[in-house]
C-alpha cells in the first residue's frame, strides 16, 4: 500500500527559519575578526613600546659609554701632563739620595701646579714610602711608610704592578727601565679617592728616565701621584663637555642600583660613589610617531578582517542554510512540507522504545476518489487537493501527533498522547468529516474527496514497526471494502469498529453522489 505517488516540487516553507547553529557560527567568525584585530593591534603596541625601551636603553647605554671615554680622556690628559715630567732623567736623578730638594719643588710640584693645576702632589718609593706631598705648590717633604689600606700606596702598587709586567713582556733589547710613551700610559693608573676629607680624581706615573744618564742607585721606580679635586668647578667642567640635562654627583653607594646610575670605583674596589642625569628618551618620540601608523594598520586590519568576516560568514550562512534546505526535504514532503516516510519511521522508532510502558496508534490514511480529481482536473488540481487534506489533517491532529505523507495520495498519522479507542475512534470520525467538506480547487469549482483510515494500536497490534505498518494496512483495506470514507481498527479492536461508526457517524455523506 505504501507505494510512492509523483510528488510536486514547492518553495520552501516559510516556517524554515535560519538555524541557531548558523547564528552561533557568525558569532564566532566576527568574534575571531575581532581577536585578531586585537591581538595584531596590541602586538603593534607591544613592538613600538619594545622599540621605546630599546632606544631609551641605548640612548642611555652610549651617553654612559661617552662619559666612560671622557674619564678616560680626562685620566690619559693628566697622564700625559704627568709624563712630561715623570718621564726625565733630571726628575729621575733627583729622586736619588740624597734627594734633590729644590728640582723636586721647583721643576717637579711647581711645573705641576704652574702649568696643569693638579691640587696636589704625592711621590711614593716602591716600598710605599712617601717622600714628598705638595698642595699645589706648597712641597712637603717627609719619609713616612704608609699604611696598606691607603689608596694612595694602593695605587703605587697597581702602579708597579702594571711596570713590572710591562718589563716582563717586552722584547726590547735597550735598558729595562725604557718604556715608550704610549706604553707608559697604558702603566698608569686612576681612581677616586677621599683626599684631605675632599672627593678627587687620582692618577698616577711611574717616574722613569728618558735618555739612561741616570744613577741606578735607588730601587725604581718612584710612582707620581696626583689628584684633582672633585668640586664645582669640575663638574661643571664635565658638563659643559658632555651637554648632559642636569648631571650630578651623589657620594657612596646608591639607595637602589638603577641603569641610570653610573658607579664610580674607589681604589679598592668599593664605590666611591655615582653620576647620574636626566638622560635623553628617543623612544618617545619613537612612539609619537609610531602611534599614527599602529592606528592606521590596526583600522587596516579591521577593514579586512570585517570584510573578510563578513564574506566568510555570508558563505558560512549560504553553506548552512543550502544544507539545512537538504536536510529539511531529506525529512519532509516537498509538496506539502509534511514530513515524509524517513521522518516517520525515526519518529515511529522512538515511539516504539516507549513501550510497553508509553502506547501509541498509527492512523494509516488513503483519499478515496482522489485519481478522478487528477484525470479530470489535472495534477495542478490534485496538488491543492492534497496540500488542503494536509492542512486539514495538521488542524487536527498537529497537538495530539505528527501527520506524514507517504506517497501520491497516502498519509499516515503517529498519535503518542491519545490511545484510548473511543477517543480513536471519535479522532478518526472527525477527520472522516473533515476530509469529506468539498475542496476549491480554483475558477469557481469545488471536488469532493474522502478518507479511508485504518487504525493499528501499540502494543495490542505489534510491538513493531512491520506489525503496526502491517496491520494498519490491512484495516485501511477493509474500510475500503466497506464502502470507504470510514475507518477500522486492527486487532482486537477490528470487531468493534462498526457499532463505534454507528454511534459516532450516522450518516456521512458520499460528496461523489
Amino acid at each position: 500500500m505504501f507505494h510512492r505517488k509523483k510528488k510536486t516540487p514547492a518553495a520552501v516553507p516559510p516556517e524554515l527559519d535560519s538555524p541557531k547553529a548558523g547564528r552561533r557560527i557568525t558569532v564566532w567568525i566576527y568574534s575571531f575578526a575581532a581577536l585578531l584585530i586585537f591581538l595584531s593591534t596590541a602586538s603593534l603596541t607591544f613592538i613600538a613600546q619594545m622599540a621605546w625601551g630599546e632606544a631609551d636603553r641605548r640612548a642611555l647605554e652610549a651617553e654612559q659609554l661617552q662619559l666612560t671615554r671622557t674619564l678616560n680622556d680626562f685620566h690619559r690628559q693628566i697622564a700625559r701632563d704627568q709624563i712630561t715630567v715623570a718621564q726625565w732623567d733630571e726628575t729621575f736623578n733627583a729622586l736619588q739620595a740624597p734627594l734633590d730638594r729644590e728640582f723636586i719643588a721647583k721643576n717637579l710640584v711647581g711645573d705641576l701646579w704652574d702649568d696643569f693645576n693638579l691640587d696636589r702632589t704625592f711621590v711614593v718609593t716602591p716600598d710605599g714610602t712617601l717622600i714628598a706631598q705638595a698642595f699645589k705648590d706648597d712641597v712637603l717633604f717627609e719619609n713616612r711608610h704608609l699604611k696598606s689600606g691607603n689608596p694612595i700606596r694602593k695605587l703605587a702598587e697597581r702602579t708597579t704592578a702594571a711596570f713590572r709586567r710591562h718589563q716582563n713582556g717586552s722584547n726590547s733589547v735597550l735598558a729595562d727601565w725604557y718604556v715608550p710613551q704610549s706604553a707608559l700610559l697604558e702603566t698608569s693608573q686612576s681612581a677616586f679617592a677621599v683626599i684631605d676629607g675632599t672627593r678627587a680624581f687620582v692618577s698616577t706615573m711611574p717616574i722613569l728616565p728618558d735618555e739612561g744618564v741616570v744613577q741606578l742607585e735607588e730601587p725604581y721606580p718612584a710612582i707620581l701621584i696626583n689628584a684633582t679635586y672633585i668640586d664645582e668647578d669640575w663638574l661643571s667642567g664635565l658638563r659643559e663637555q658632555l651637554g648632559y640635562k642636569d648631571l650630578r654627583f651623589y657620594p657612596g653607594e646608591p639607595e637602589r642600583r638603577q641603569p641610570t646610575n653610573y658607579l664610580l670605583q674607589a681604589a679598592d674596589g668599593s664605590t666611591f660613589g655615582y653620576f647620574r642625569w636626566d638622560h635623553s628618551k628617543p623612544g618617545r618620540e619613537i612612539w609619537m610617531m609610531a602611534l599614527p601608523l599602529i592606528v592606521l594598520l590596526a583600522s587596516f586590519i579591521a577593514i579586512v578582517a570585517f570584510a573578510l568576516a563578513t564574506k566568510i560568514s555570508r558563505l558560512s550562512a549560504s553553506l548552512e542554510e543550502s544544507e539545512r534546505k537538504n536536510r529539511y526535504f531529506a525529512r519532509h514532503d516537498a509538496l506539502t512540507g509534511l514530513p515524509n516516510r524517513h521522518h516517520f519511521s525515526d519518529t515511529l522508532a522512538f515511539a516504539l522504545d516507549g513501550l510497553p510502558d508509553r502506547g501509541f496508534a498509527i492512523f494509516a490514511c488513503d483519499l478515496d476518489r482522489f485519481k478522478p480529481v487528477n484525470d479530470t482536473y489535472g495534477h495542478e488540481a490534485g496538488d491543492k487537493v492534497i496540500c488542503t487534506v494536509a492542512d486539514r489533517l495538521k488542524l487536527l491532529v498537529s497537538k495530539i501527533g505528527v501527520v506524514s505523507r507517504i506517497g501520491g495520495d497516502e498519509f499516515i498519522i503517529l498519535l503518542t498522547r491519545q490511545t484510548d479507542r473511543d477517543r480513536l475512534a471519535a479522532l478518526a470520525a472527525d477527520i472522516c468529516r473533515s476530509i469529506a467538506e468539498p475542496i476549491d480547487i480554483g475558477s469557481g469549482q469545488k471536488v469532493g474527496v474522502g478518507v479511508s483510515i485504518g487504525i493499528a494500536s501499540a502494543p495490542e497490534s505489534g510491538m513493531n514497526e512491520q506489525d503496526l505498518i502491517r496491520g494498519a494496512d490491512m484495516a485501511l483495506y477493509r474500510a475500503k471494502e466497506k464502502g470507504r470514507n470510514t475507518f477500522e481498527f486492527s486487532g482486537p479492536y477490528g470487531l468493534e469498529a462498526a457499532k463505534l461508526r454507528e454511534h459516532l457517524e450516522p450518516k456521512v455523506a458520499d460528496v461523489s453522489r
